[in-house]
């Protein structure tokens, strides 16, 4: 059942078996596995079931480091979380994203790829998507297609599955509401666990809602499932009065802030226009429709492990030239395109009457498109796991008088010098193939970024998973080291964020943790 725990009177005290704090795509997830269990679940959400921006506010956070997005934004405060903007992409990491590799630090998963394999496959029944099977043939793109810089070595072109995107809230909703012992509260906002007098087992965790009241939740086994900042948070507000936080013995919360980097990196002078570019489109150009994936292009594990590269992506942004105005122009003249300016689109079709009848013939000739001018190379890249940057409490206090967080992004030097090596690599094939000649947009340093340069809404590593508590703030089973009771899902445990979206790897260690706790609790 769902309960506002604003009905709930000041003072009461909860209890359940398990409880699991963030309603998002991790915690919606723990809480299905138990829909049968016959266990008391009590799943802790702050928000509603629709977005409030008293609620939405609480993430408000201050930025000192490299620009980020407002995370009061880029999360989503309320039932299904952040998925209820989640734009649906799926990829499983890599088997070298797992590895820790000589000569890059900090890098390395307690198992491996394969390890996770059984619970990928499960998770893509959650979010809604095709097989477990990204080889770009099993998507109807031939290899033969794939033009000769990016079918190996160097590079090879990979897919992206799309989630209708599954919203967890809605979809989810009617499940959850229908289990016997399942109890959702919403306007629940956590706001610290409580422990015993030795630290290392919960007692309760506290609850406010911002219509006053306080409560409290006892329970066996809890998971903190907040996101990749709001986890560290939960942590670092927990725990005695005069502590530093919960699983935070070696200053490890809050830091190896990870966030994949977005920028154009470059342009491609393509050499033959007329080229087959259907390979990196996400929608097919001989029926026009939208596939349900989108293919890219990346570095190949061999050169990654060769060449000492860590995970990203490049995906094209098409610049077709005057005939794409001229083609528009006879669109609207035909009354097929919208209205215009009739006088100027008959000029601008009888300047390039040429280049129209060049498409036309090549497209009744040879089924082929518009001709390509340059392709704008769009890079998405892995951040490499970095403690200077991180997530700390600040002095500013939001309505429960807690800490707002502050947010210190820091890209390293490191980074960039990956970044340009991997354009340069770029660069290199698709020179030796023929296909064109790369402009790098990026300086020659280590420190200048292009002016576009973001970090997107993939928050990682702030309580990140090692087997080891002097690297790691939870164990290889997503329990806080040195806490008995206490674990963390999503994707503030990934120790490196790879070259993937994170949304179906943190499913799939939800799934995973899920059966773990199925195990301990029984």
């Amino acid at each position: 059942m769902f309960v506002d725990a604003r009905s709930i009177p000041d003072g009461t005290v909860l209890e359940a078996d398990l409880c699991i704090v963030g309603a998002g795509a991790a915690g919606i997830t723990i809480a299905r596995a138990f829909v049968a269990s016959g266990l008391r679940v009590a799943l802790v959400e702050g928000g509603a079931q629709e977005i409030e921006q008293d609620s939405q506010e609480l993430y408000a956070a201050t930025e000192i480091g490299q620009p980020y997005p407002d995370l009061s934004v880029c999360r989503l405060r309320y039932f299904g979380g952040t998925t209820n903007h989640w734009a649906g992409w799926c990829l499983p990491l890599d088997a070298i994203d797992f590895e820790a590799r000589e000569g890059l630090p900090y890098r390395g998963w307690p198992f491996d790829r394969a390890h996770l394999d059984p619970w990928y496959r499960r998770a893509h029944s959650v979010v809604q998507i095709g097989p477990y099977d990204y080889s770009p043939s099993a998507w109807g793109i031939r290899e033969p297609a794939i033009p000769a810089p990016f079918n190996g070595p160097r590079f090879v072109t990979k897919v992206l599955q799309a989630s209708p995107p599954t919203r967890f809230g809605p979809v989810y909703e009617a499940e959850l509401r229908a289990a016997p012992r399942l109890t959702v509260y919403l306007h629940a906002n956590a706001l610290g666990f409580s422990t015993d007098a030795t630290g290392r087992e919960v007692q309760t965790l506290s609850i406010g809602t911002l219509s006053g009241r306080r409560l409290s939740l006892r329970a066996r086994v809890f998971v903190a499932a907040t996101g990749g900042v709001e986890n560290a948070r939960l942590l670092l507000l927990s725990g005695r009065p005069d502590g530093n936080g919960l699983g935070n013995a070696h200053d490890l919360v809050g830091r190896f802030f990870m966030s994949h980097m977005e920028f154009v990196g470059g342009t491609i002078a393509v050499s033959d226009p007329y080229a087959y570019f259907d390979f990196s489109y996400d929608f097919n150009a001989t029926t026009g429709r939208k596939r349900p994936f989108v293919s890219f292009v990346g570095p190949s594990q061999e050169a990654m492990r060769e060449l000492f590269l860590v995970n990203g992506r490049f995906t094209w942004e098409y610049h077709f030239g005057q005939v794409l105005d001229t083609i528009n122009a006879s669109r609207r003249l035909i009354g097929r395109g919208g209205h215009g300016d009739t006088f100027a689109d008959i000029l601008t079709v009888i300047r390039d009457l040429d280049g129209l009848a060049g498409v036309a013939a090549r497209k009744a000739l040879f089924g082929q498109g518009l001709p390509v001018e340059f392709l704008k190379v769009r890079c998405h890249l892995e951040q490499l796991p970095n403690p200077a940057s991180r997530v700390t409490l600040g002095d500013e206090r939001d309505p429960f008088g807690n800490r707002r967080i502050v947010m210190d992004w820091r890209p390293a030097a490191a980074d960039k010098r990956n970044s340009n090596r991997l354009l340069h690599l770029l660069g290199t094939e698709v020179g030796r193939a023929g296909f064109g000649r790369l402009r790098s947009a990026l300086a020659e340093d280590d420190t200048t970024w292009p002016d576009d340069m973001v970090g997107n809404a993939h928050q990682m590593g702030t309580t990140r998973m090692h087997r080891d508590p002097k690297l790691g703030v939870v164990d290889e089973n997503c329990r806080v080291h040195d806490v008995a009771n206490l674990y963390v899902a999503g994707s503030s445990v990934f120790p490196t964020s790879g070259g993937g979206n994170p949304t179906l790897t943190i499913v799939a260690l939800a799934l995973r943790l899920a059966d773990h706790l199925k195990e301990r609790l029984a």
